[in-house]
């Protein structure tokens, strides 16, 4: 469909002009303009363009020289910006601006063009040359394709299937930029007047850009002049769908089996056996006996109630492994012993099960099942919440927060389960203060009483995981929920807990408790806050009550109350403030001597700090205005009690806030409490000091010490099966470390099972394990001089996919900056995390790009999947000791050592060949993929713990005396070797 040109007039884009540039750095005081590409467009085709290079009169940067392929020689003719700035303008004019990306692009050009007028103001605050009207590609993408995964230029260029071969060239930019503009209008023109209406009111305060795009688009809308048929995008479809939270949504029965019913283990073994129900059904097919045999233990175990604890190496095929009898035991025992949890630690690990893996059976196996992707409540929208904001805008949203949520508009308009992580447009971590507004915190939702019950996202998905077969959740949600005794996942007696390595680590944190001052300011937001205009449930209900007709008693009351409420919760948040800025201040003083660098650390306290008695002005003043909030909020709920329903407009959903906030300030005071005082010798405390200068951002936290007393309690009397799975549960080939350090060494020895299998790989043949002996110590100053000089070598003479891990930021951080220009110099592409992107961003690309290299610390160790020549080096700079002064580790040791154990052999030297034996796993994935696994850390050979480390690898190292030796080897492993994998 082309855009006719007299909607184009209808929308004041009859001519407009699609424009780019490109710079030598992303500070618009600091750096500047070396192109500028735009196209004029006229009733939707273009008319004009204009392209020009432009002398910054400086070297351009080499990565803004390897990006857009702009080099100095290039610009030695070209004009400076003041000399093509007339140009530019005349260009412009007066039309209205495509641009993608408008804070980027816009407050650059209009800097620039500034310098050339007198009294020019340095802060770009609003536009004196550039006051067209102004429309962002990025921001309209985001709102109307919601589901899209990514919204660079060139993903909605392949998105549209615009044919666009050349990105970071301001002209072709402009142009892709245009095409998109075109494409996202012919969606917007299908959307009800209505819509267009409602997000002009949500925008009315604002000065959004947007504003005026919508204002337009309502005019021409409501008119009804042109009918715009609806096209059905197929694409944002099929991507929203892969996100729907329940497979095979069959009804089941309600009355569930009292009765045990074994299954088949002799049919489960078949299936993956030669010629079974598996190969005749998918065609590809590899047989593995190692798969079958966990299969046929996991079959027996839900059989004979039973723990069992599976080690299965990579290329096992567990998944499958234990996914088949806990479907068919939950088929066959539907109902109060029948459901299975499944409960992985990674969100990669978490989705290969839900979209790939239960998929798969779901279409191979006869019987029905039901299937259930389960989150926390933070991640569902609440309906009631949602309407009652957009309904009663005034009070509840700020200028800033109403730009924030148009994203989530036409994304509510289609999800189908209301779990905020498919809406790409919205980042829940940058927002999640305003995301909190739409979800139903506790004590907030009602149940069966709310009027969205039956569309309720939560409870839905929720109820779907009490009538599913199977649930998948993850290790947070699972512990989150046994601290609140099975408020979300209901009970239930069998369980599969995948990478189960982690189950420790995570149990200590989600059962324990935090606090900083971001929590204070969200509540006290909810209850009362003033910016332009005044916000929160506090004015909400006083706008309300001097509309309604109640009896002028009780209004004067209610009134009277908020009156003295309203300035008790700002004068509570100054408080705060006061606490917090304090508590740094003492808290420093705690550890002196200390460089900025190790200031941004964890440090543990406990009850003979006295930190409570050293603060204890400033906490007594924050505990009495705590409390004296939380006096008024009940007293305010028990005045609710006296007045009729619906006495006044969103009566309900006011008190259900009131009672929300008031549950939230009692739970915030107690963990204020717990934390300061810091009494339980079976916790161990700690806090963090801000990492930057003059911010209030210090939290304390407190974690049990002892999970397996409170697993053993709380989560293991109740179950029947439970099976414990991951590529790395053993430490020497024993389970003894991890069956002690998760509370199952003193389980019912006849009804706990192990089961050890080895990985179907030829390891022998895939990988060589490379330790150069001739390294210096890790520990000393020399070391990282020798890791830089492996890394240079690896760029220049031996470029493959590499994956560096580091145990440490500083390390991983000073080796970026000193080989960032050598590698760009040698067109490899360096990643790392914490600097170039997010993780998901980072694996993407890793794998798109097989020159790269990637480093990684902490979670690159595991959960990674990079099968083929993207990854073929492995680089393991040091063993993975925890830093013993973390509190955690710390306070863990010395629990070891109080019953008599060692704490380095005991837990620490354990924890340490857990994580190693997960950082090798990560080069070989498949049967066809071979590469080099590097341990730059010498400790494996020159100690005598060392020995732990290598006999827990299935394959042989061979150790390097000399340098040129280690270089051959490696050459001709890769020429060799590798080749007849």
């Amino acid at each position: 469909m082309i855009v006719e040109k007299e909607i184009l007039y209808e929308l004041n884009l009859s001519r407009f002009v699609a424009l780019d540039i490109e710079t030598t750095g992303l500070d618009y005081q600091r750096d500047e303009i070396i192109e500028v590409g735009a196209i004029r467009y006229l009733n939707g085709e273009p008319e004009d363009t204009l392209s020009i290079l432009i002398n910054p009169g400086r070297a351009i940067p080499y990565q803004i020289s390897r990006l857009t392929g702009i080099k100095d020689e290039m610009l030695e003719n070209s004009p400076s910006f003041s000399e093509a700035s007339s140009s530019i303008l005349d260009f412009i004019n007066e039309s209205p601006l495509i641009v993608h990306n408008i804070n980027f692009d816009i407050p650059f050009l209009e800097y620039h063009l500034r310098h050339f007028r007198e009294n020019y103001t340095e802060k770009i605050q609003e536009y004196e040359i550039l006051v067209q009207e102004k429309y962002d590609t990025l921001f309209l993408s985001r709102i109307f394709l919601p589901f899209q995964p990514s919204f660079s230029l060139k993903n909605l260029a392949e998105y549209f299937s615009i044919q666009e071969k050349t990105f970071h060239r301001a002209l072709p930019d402009a142009k892709t930029t245009a095409q998109i503009f075109l494409n996202i209008l012919k969606i917007s023109l299908q959307i009800d007047f209505r819509d267009a209406k409602k997000i002009l009111e949500i925008l009315e305060p604002t000065d959004s850009t947007i504003k005026t795009y919508f204002h337009h688009l309502y005019s021409l809308l409501v008119k009804g002049k042109y009918h715009i048929p609806k096209k059905l995008d197929t694409k944002s479809i099929i991507y929203a769908t892969n996100y729907y939270n329940v497979i095979g949504e069959e009804d089941t029965p309600t009355d569930g089996h009292l009765e045990i019913e074994q299954i088949d283990e002799k049919e489960i073994s078949n299936f993956f056996d030669e010629g079974g129900t598996l190969e005749k059904s998918l065609g590809i097919f590899e047989l593995r006996k190692a798969q079958i045999q966990m299969a046929q233990e996991v079959a027996r175990a839900f059989n004979s109630n039973q723990f069992l604890v599976v080690e299965a190496g990579t290329g096992t095929g567990k998944s499958l492994a234990y996914l088949l009898p806990a479907l068919k035991w939950a088929i066959k025992n539907y109902g109060p012993f029948g459901r299975v949890i499944i409960s992985t630690n990674t969100k990669n690990l978490q989705e290969q099960l839900f979209f790939k893996d239960i998929p798969i059976l779901h279409s191979i196996l006869k019987e029905r099942f039901k299937a259930v992707l389960l989150k926390g409540k933070a991640n569902y929208l609440c309906l009631d919440k949602w309407y009652t904001i957009l309904n009663d805008l005034k009070y509840r949203l700020n200028s800033y927060e109403r730009i924030k949520i148009i994203p989530l508009y036409f994304w509510v308009k289609q999800t189908e389960t209301g779990d905020i992580s498919e809406d790409n447009g919205f980042s829940v971590d940058r927002n999640m203060g305003i995301w909190t507004k739409f979800i139903a915190e506790d004590n907030y939702c009602p149940g069966k009483s709310c009027k969205f019950y039956r569309q309720c996202f939560l409870w839905r998905a929720r109820n779907n995981a009490r009538s599913a077969h199977i649930v998948v959740t993850n290790h947070s949600l699972l512990f989150s929920d046994l601290a609140a005794e099975n408020a979300v996942l209901s009970d239930y007696v069998n369980i599969v807990f995948d990478e189960a390595h982690n189950i420790e680590k995570v149990a200590t944190e989600y059962l324990g408790i935090q606090i900083s001052i971001w929590r204070f300011r969200e509540i006290f937001q909810k209850l009362y806050q003033k910016e332009k205009f005044e916000t929160g449930v506090l004015i909400q209900l006083k706008k309300r009550l001097q509309l309604s007709d109640i009896d002028i008693t009780k209004k004067d009351l209610f009134i009277g109350h908020l009156d003295a409420l309203i300035p008790l919760v700002q004068t509570a948040w100054v408080a705060t403030q006061g606490f917090f800025k304090e508590l740094i201040k003492n808290l420093k003083e705690y550890i002196p001597s200390q460089s900025e660098q190790e200031i941004t650390a964890r440090y543990r306290y406990k009850k003979e700090n006295n930190i409570a008695d050293r603060m204890s002005s400033y906490y007594d003043e924050l505990l009495q205005y705590l409390h004296k909030i939380n006096s008024s909020l009940h007293e305010l709920l028990a005045l609710f009690k006296e007045i009729p329903a619906e006495s006044l407009k969103y009566q309900k959903q006011i008190s259900q806030e009131l009672l929300a906030q008031f549950t939230q300030i009692e739970l915030i005071q107690n963990n204020l409490q717990f934390l300061m005082e810091a009494e339980w010798d079976n916790w161990v405390y700690w806090f963090e000091l801000p990492t930057k200068y003059n911010s209030d951002d210090c939290r304390l936290y407190a974690a049990p010490l002892n999970i397996s007393e409170i697993l053993s309690e709380k989560l293991y009397k109740s179950l029947n099966t439970a099976i414990f799975t991951s590529a790395t549960l053993t430490v020497g080939r024993s389970f003894e470390y991890f069956l002690n350090r998760v509370g199952l060494i003193n389980f019912e020895r006849e009804r706990l099972q192990t089961l050890l299998l080895d990985s179907p790989f030829n390891y022998d043949e895939q990988v060589l394990l490379a330790v150069p002996s001739y390294l210096p110590d890790p520990r000393s100053v020399e070391f990282r001089d020798s890791v830089r000089e492996i890394l240079t070598q690896l760029a220049t003479e031996h470029p493959r996919g590499t994956l560096a891990l580091f145990t440490s930021y500083a390390m991983l951080n000073e080796m970026y900056t000193s080989l960032r220009l050598t590698y760009e110099s040698e067109n490899v592409s360096l990643l790392a995390q914490g600097i170039s992107g997010n993780r998901h961003m980072l694996i993407t690309e890793f794998k798109r790009n097989p020159r790269s290299v990637l480093f990684g610390t902490d979670s690159f160790w595991e959960g990674i999947d990079v099968p083929g020549e993207a990854l073929e080096i492995l680089l393991i700079t040091k063993l993975p000791f925890d830093v013993p002064t973390e509190p955690v580790i710390e306070a863990k040791a010395e629990m070891v050592e109080r019953e008599g154990g060692n704490p380095f052999m005991d837990f620490t030297l354990p924890e340490a060949v857990i994580r190693f034996r997960q950082g090798f796993g990560r080069l070989v994935r498949s049967k066809s993929d071979f590469g080099a696994v590097i341990i730059l850390d010498n400790r494996v050979i020159k100690k005598m713990y060392g020995r732990l480390f290598l006999d827990s690898l299935p394959v042989k190292a061979l150790i390097f005396n000399a340098l040129d030796e280690f270089w051959e080897k490696l050459f001709n492993w890769f020429n060799t070797a590798g080749k007849n994998v």
